[in-house]
């Protein structure tokens, strides 16, 4: 065979073997992304929607208390000394239910509850730990009246007389957290509110939080569209919420319903995607940024966190300002949401925050490692495989009003509580998700790169053969000396012979 025809076969071949690798790669890429959409989808009798009702992973609440240990010196005007206690451990099982599925299938409304149980063998301390802290029934009176006129001033200075009412209590934790403790005062307030939840009686952080839900929700299926994928569309029945000021242009994207719920977000995820996800505890919309890759069993996933920009005192966040007072930054005053009560939502232990905040009270060390809120994604899926919510609830110590009972405490943050809201996905899970996703994946790309350097290799070896037998044929000839002093010699042989 010549050569010409060899490298003309040999770059044929090459050829045919890159061409066909990188359209079989397309091509894979192609109908892999659209069965794993069509896998993701909300739609009726789906694996995918069965996980969305109920999250197959355990999802756990970890408690800590600040336990105010110099309380009666605070009502003299001390720093606040706090000491941490717990976590107290609670299991959480979600269940939505009341799914309804528009007409073209790309939008469900649902109402989610929630549930705690709590967890003895995950807990150091037990429910029956008392932990002395702020007054919120106190506290909240005391915001919402003190620009109310003397008379009524009067009248709550008497109820908090007459209930012995004092800035502080000391209750057992289950009270404070989900079972509540009795607070006449509430009762009180019933006969001219006619709030059902002052009729009750009770008090605590988190009463009657326990099996409930937090109103309806409206999410994107991914059927019409996957650029969206779970985007809450409604809350409540409201594409927006009203809590919020317009913001430092006049517009309103303070009050936008953004992202999805943070469970999952549109496919695929990179490094340079913002996730934005709504959460009904801040009662705003926020966003996560890419830090850096992680491992959780063989998967490599991103971790988002919040960045220091999100909570940070600055123009553009001087929407969700209602005060100077709790205005500052790691913070974020919660009240319009929360009936008026002087709820202050923040990082653990200010993390985030100016230093001098978390130095107003002695007792925090604020710690990235403790108290950041991060989510770990596999950006294939945009699944979270891994994440810690970490949210600290604080009210305001203030003189409301010139109330006697608040005469000659200082004003101050006082850190209530803080929680890490986590979910970790079983390792026996990632693997099979390694072995269904990324391995196929793995494969098809490392085939497919060896034979597209198969292909380059044989058309370089077919360049080469036509580039040497392109050279010129050179033929061995003796030196001319060499050829007169042969013949000399064969005279000389003659004469002598």
């Amino acid at each position: 065979m010549k050569v010409r025809t060899q490298a003309c076969v040999l770059v044929m071949v090459g050829v045919v073997l890159i061409a066909g690798s990188t359209i079989f790669y397309l091509s894979f890429s192609k109908i892999f992304t659209k069965m794993l959409e069509k896998k993701l989808m909300l739609v009726p009798g789906s694996q995918t929607l069965e996980n969305f009702k109920s999250p197959p992973v355990p999802i756990f609440m970890q408690f800590y208390l600040f336990n105010i240990t110099n309380s009666n010196e605070v009502l003299q005007g001390a720093t606040p000394v706090v000491q941490q206690i717990g976590p107290y451990t609670f299991e959480e099982k979600q269940l939505k239910y009341n799914l309804t599925f528009s007409d073209d299938g790309g939008l469900v409304t649902y109402v989610q509850n929630k549930s705690f149980y709590f967890r003895e063998d995950m807990t150091p301390g037990s429910l029956t730990d008392s932990i002395t802290t702020i007054n919120a029934v106190m506290m909240s009176l005391g915001a919402k009246l003190a620009t109310a006129p003397a008379p009524l001033k009067v009248i709550i200075q008497m109820w908090f007389t007459r209930f012995s009412e004092k800035p502080f209590v000391t209750k057992p934790v289950r009270e404070l957290l989900f079972e509540g403790y009795e607070e006449p005062l509430l009762l009180q307030l019933a006969t001219l509110t006619n709030d059902p939840l002052h009729a009750t009686g009770r008090f605590g952080f988190f009463y009657p939080k326990n099996n409930t839900n937090d109103g309806n929700y409206t999410v994107k299926t991914g059927v019409l569209g996957m650029e969206d994928y779970q985007y809450i569309m409604k809350w409540r029945g409201e594409e927006r919420i009203n809590f919020w000021k317009t913001d430092m242009w006049g517009g309103d994207t303070c009050n936008m319903i953004n992202g999805t719920s943070g469970n999952q977000f549109p496919r695929p995820v990179t490094k340079s995607t913002l996730l934005e996800l709504y959460t009904a505890e801040l009662c705003r919309s926020i966003f996560a940024e890419y830090q850096r890759e992680v491992s959780h069993g063989p998967l490599t996933l991103y971790r988002y966190v919040l960045p220091n920009r999100l909570l940070a005192k600055a123009p553009e966040n001087d929407c969700y300002c209602n005060d100077n007072f709790t205005c500052r930054a790691s913070m974020i005053n919660v009240s319009p949401c929360r009936k008026g009560a002087p709820v202050v939502m923040s990082t653990p232990h200010f993390y985030q925050g100016e230093p001098e905040d978390s130095k107003q009270v002695m007792g925090l060390n604020p710690s990235e490692e403790e108290h950041e809120t991060y989510l770990d994604i596999e950006p294939t899926t945009g699944v979270t495989f891994r994440a810690a919510k970490r949210i600290q609830v604080n009210m305001p110590l203030h003189r409301y009003g010139n109330l006697p009972a608040y005469q000659d405490v200082p004003d101050v943050i006082i850190p209530v509580l803080w929680v890490n809201e986590s979910v970790e996905v079983p390792l026996e899970r990632t693997y099979a998700l390694h072995r269904t996703l990324t391995l196929p994946f793995t494969l098809v790309t490392v085939a497919v790169a060896v034979l597209i350097t198969l292909g380059v290799v044989l058309i370089l070896v077919a360049v080469i053969k036509l580039i040497l037998s392109r050279r010129p044929k050179t033929k061995n000839r003796k030196p001319a000396k060499e050829k007169e002093q042969s013949v000399t010699e064969k005279l000389n042989n003659r004469n002598y012979s």
